[in-house]
C-alpha cells in the first residue's frame, strides 16, 4: 500500500493562466517564507503571458501542479477560439501539461487533503461562497466528497474566487486566481494550526497578506 505525502504546510498556486512574470514573484516570496512544498490547481494555459515560460517555472521550482480545464481543452483542440486562447506550446511544455494529474492526494495531521481543479474530478464544476439551493445539488462530486471518509479537505480553483467554506464531512479551500483580470491572490495553508492567509500577488504588494482565516472543524455527515 502507498503511502500519501505529508503535508503539514503549503503554499497554493490558483489558476495561473500564462502569467509567467506574476508566477515568478509569488514563487520567489514563497521561497522567502519558507512555505514547502507549493502546489497549484491548474488552468495553466490560456492567457497573456508566456506559456512556455509559465510552464517551464512551474516544472523548475518542482511546483506540484494537477490538471484544469483549460489543459483538457487545449490537449483535445476545444475551446481554441477563446480570447487569449494558447494554440502552441514547446515539445517540452506539451509533455509537462501531458503527465498532469486531475487529483493529487495528501496526507495532513487532521486529516487527507485532495488537490483538483474543479470539484474533484469535475474540474468544470463551479462552487462559490454563495453557491446554494439546486446550484449545490448539480453539483455530485460534491457530495460524493462529503460522504467520502478518506477526504477531509479539498483544495481547488476554478472560480477565481478565493474562499473557504465547509460541508458536513468537507473542508474546502479555493486558491484563488494570479490571473491579471481578477484579483491576484495567492494561499499559504497551515493544517498543523489550522489556518489560511491569502496574499497578494499584485505587482505592487506582492506577499501582503490581504486576509487570515480559520479552518473550522467540519461537522459530520448526518446520513437519513
Amino acid at each position: 500500500m502507498s503511502t500519501l505525502p505529508s503535508l503539514s504546510s503549503c503554499g497554493v498556486i490558483g489558476d495561473v493562466h500564462c502569467e509567467s512574470e506574476t508566477l515568478e514573484r509569488v514563487l520567489d516570496v514563497l521561497e522567502s517564507m519558507n512555505v514547502e512544498p507549493v502546489l497549484c490547481v491548474g488552468d495553466l494555459v490560456d492567457g497573456y503571458g508566456d506559456v512556455d515560460a509559465t510552464l517551464k517555472l512551474l516544472e523548475s521550482r518542482l511546483v506540484q501542479c494537477v490538471a484544469g480545464n483549460h489543459e483538457r481543452w487545449f490537449l483535445t483542440g476545444e475551446q481554441r477560439t477563446l480570447d487569449h486562447a494558447t494554440l502552441k506550446i514547446n515539445d517540452e511544455s506539451r509533455a509537462f501539461i501531458e503527465t498532469l494529474p486531475k487529483m493529487r492526494h495528501y496526507q495532513t495531521p487532521q486529516g487527507k487533503a485532495l488537490l483538483c481543479h474543479g470539484v474533484g474530478e469535475a474540474d468544470e464544476a463551479w462552487l462559490l461562497p454563495d453557491t446554494k439551493g439546486y446550484a449545490l445539488q448539480d453539483i455530485p462530486t460534491l457530495r460524493e466528497l462529503m460522504l467520502d471518509d478518506e477526504v477531509q479537505f479539498m483544495i481547488g480553483g476554478h472560480t477565481h474566487e478565493r474562499m473557504v467554506r465547509v460541508f458536513p464531512g468537507l473542508i474546502v479551500i479555493n486558491a484563488g486566481t494570479i490571473y491579471r483580470n481578477d484579483e491576484q491572490t495567492f494561499t499559504v495553508i497551515d493544517f498543523d494550526q489550522m489556518r489560511v492567509g491569502y496574499y497578494s500577488a499584485a505587482a505592487d504588494s506582492t506577499g501582503k497578506l490581504l486576509e487570515e482565516l480559520p479552518l473550522p472543524e467540519a461537522p459530520p455527515v448526518e446520513y437519513p
